[in-house]
């Protein structure tokens, strides 16, 4: 609908110029790819959910459903030679097969930004600062990041034997924060009773820098404690973004995602349970598009954002209509010049496609919610009426002086 439509699109223009303040280049990347493109990223699973086609080649392609990949395949390809690191933004729908992934939708519009070539502490909380100020440039006055790091929960499955396919089930239990089905599934298993606890307690390792202590004790891997080591160190760096307030840490984080390789985070709304920003680093993506570097990157889903705004105690102005222009008689002519020059001075002007008398001009002023009506009946004069105002009968470039010296 119009009214939605204009809060999204005001709320991809804001994230996308929070971006550019950031140095990041728009790109954008096809709605269609090869499916052999996409299974360089995607698991089974994921290839499942998106839609597939063949084309009039007899190639199956399919419509994206995450644009990082078609991103790296784009560094990789056209941006080969391009230096690194590169910042790049981009903004678009995806689409899936499975009506519950975008909650009972099958397309959502994401913006997101990727800073490719970039490894370590910096670049990561860089792209979360960046996540957190998009959040606020769409409009979002309460929010709360939770970072956690891949690795923590890949050291713990490397400690335990378990066969993959048991692995596989607890981490989709994990990702779906499913405890009950996660308890049902390591009862069946023959972990020792500490191994047994740490898997039930890992979801619940959530908090401040607190945790990172308490999940010290818990583990006992190499790869597991550099995480901590790792994820300590950006929080110290978003404290320095100004981001102290907002972030949290949040261990049993565990993305659908195969390709992310360390910090993963999600950024989430008022009184909405789904993350309305997620992301993370992917340092092994790229290498599979012949093109080996460090990234991290991460997508604000618009359709959650403008959900959130619109429920708001405050809902966004919706963009005001500066000037109704009517006319009758011989004043076509002048409403068309002066909605020119309004549109000129950088005014939103409606002129009229039919006659009208005074009273359907002011049924259709009201009806169109603008500012001001301007009723032409000739060229050298117009009648001049703004919101709660009385009317004035004024040459056209007087109307459209006043009114522009007001929009300034």
């Amino acid at each position: 609908m119009p009214e939605e439509a204009e809060v999204l699109r005001a709320a991809q223009e804001s994230l996308l110029e929070e971006m550019r303040r950031w140095g990041y280049r728009h790109v954008i990347t096809p709605m269609v790819e090869s499916i052999d493109v996409l299974e360089l990223g995607l698991n089974a699973d994921q290839r499942r959910r998106l839609f597939k086609f063949s084309d009039a080649r007899g190639e199956v392609v399919a419509l994206v459903g995450e644009r990082t990949i078609p991103v790296a395949r784009l560094v990789a390809g056209k941006l080969r030679s391009a230096a690194l690191p590169l910042r790049l933004c981009y903004a678009g729908a995806v689409l899936s097969a499975d009506e519950g992934r975008f909650h009972q939708r099958r397309e959502t519009y994401q913006v997101g930004a990727e800073l490719v070539g970039a490894s370590g502490a910096a670049a990561d909380a860089e792209v979360i600062a960046l996540a957190a100020r998009c959040l606020e440039a769409a409009g979002l006055r309460r929010y709360q990041v939770d970072v956690g790091h891949a690795e923590f929960f890949h050291g713990i499955m490397d400690a335990v034997r378990l066969p993959a396919v048991v692995k596989a089930g607890v981490r989709r239990a994990l990702a779906a924060r499913d405890f009950v089905a996660l308890e049902e599934l390591l009862e069946r298993t023959p972990l020792r009773s500490a191994e047994h606890e740490l898997l039930l307690r890992f979801p619940a390792l959530r908090g401040g820098s607190e945790i990172l202590a308490a999940a010290g004790g818990l583990v006992r891997n190499r790869r597991s404690e550099k995480a901590l080591s790792e994820l300590a160190r950006v929080q110290e760096l978003l404290v320095a973004h100004g981001l102290g307030g907002v972030v949290g840490l949040d261990l049993g984080a565990i993305r659908d995602f195969d390709y992310y390789t360390g910090i993963i985070f999600e950024g989430y709304g008022p009184d909405l349970g789904r993350p309305v920003a997620q992301g993370g680093r992917y340092d092994r993506l790229l290498s599979r598009f012949g093109r080996p570097a460090p990234a991290t990157g991460f997508v604000v889903q618009l359709d959650l954002v403008c959900e959130l705004l619109t429920g708001s105690a405050r809902p966004p102005a919706l963009p005001r209509i500066d000037a109704a222009v009517a006319w009758t008689g011989s004043g076509l002519e002048t409403a068309l010049r002066l909605g020119s020059t309004l549109r000129l001075f950088g005014m939103r002007a409606v002129v009229d496609t039919e006659a009208r008398r005074d009273r359907d001009a002011r049924m259709w002023w009201r009806a169109v919610g603008a500012e001001n009506l301007i009723q032409c009946r000739g060229a050298s004069k117009v009648a001049w009426t703004a919101r709660g105002g009385r009317t004035r009968t004024l040459p056209p470039e007087q109307v459209a002086a006043r009114l522009a010296g007001a929009h300034v």
